[in-house]
């Protein structure tokens, strides 16, 4: 669907809006919350391809929006696109998807040689994200949870540290990340 350059402004402003909604508070990593600074990003973007009348690059992120609110469309984006464009979004019906809600952490590796990284990430439903991250190969380095609101990391006596976090909110919900020395 073509539109005017002011008609996809409109619609995507709207899409992003929702999506913020939606989104925000999701999963935030001490104070970072990585939807808004999203957020941030697609409106520039979108800006940008107004300015630069790049109607395949906004057709594009709107196709994008279509998809993603097929699926959960809470805050009824799918009446503005109707409204405006006379194109319909179909729902995907709840029981053709499904959304884990497990919460894990993964001690994991990545890199090599002198440029190794030893990780923890947490893995939720809302989100998943590095919690903590050291230079170097360390397997001695874990994290359990001791509860389902608080994890406690292991961590090495001897280490350079990339990333430490001490709080992940999900929404209302606060999980305190709580680091422990190993003993030599």
């Amino acid at each position: 669907m073509l539109l005017s350059l002011q008609k996809y402004k409109y619609i995507l402003t709207v899409a992003l809006d929702h999506q913020l909604i939606l989104l925000k508070g999701g999963i935030v990593f001490d104070d970072y919350d990585p939807a808004v600074e999203g957020d941030k990003i697609l409106r520039t973007r979108l800006e940008r391809f107004v300015k630069q009348k790049k109607v395949d690059k906004l057709e594009k992120m709107l196709q994008d929006f279509i998809q993603r609110f097929r699926i959960k469309d809470d805050h009824n984006f799918a009446s503005v696109l109707f409204k405006e464009t006379g194109y319909k979004i179909e729902a995907i019906p709840v029981q053709q998807f499904s959304v884990s809600t497990s919460r894990t952490l993964r001690v994991g590796m990545s890199g090599k040689d002198d440029n190794r990284l030893t990780f923890v990430s947490i893995e939720l439903p809302t989100g998943s994200g590095a919690i903590y991250c050291i230079k170097g190969f360390h397997p001695d380095l874990k994290a359990d949870w001791l509860d389902s609101g608080t994890v406690e990391v292991q961590i090495p006596t001897v280490r350079e540290e990339v990333e430490r976090v001490k709080k992940v909110k999900v929404y209302d919900e606060t999980i305190n990340i709580l680091y422990k020395e190993l003993k030599r």
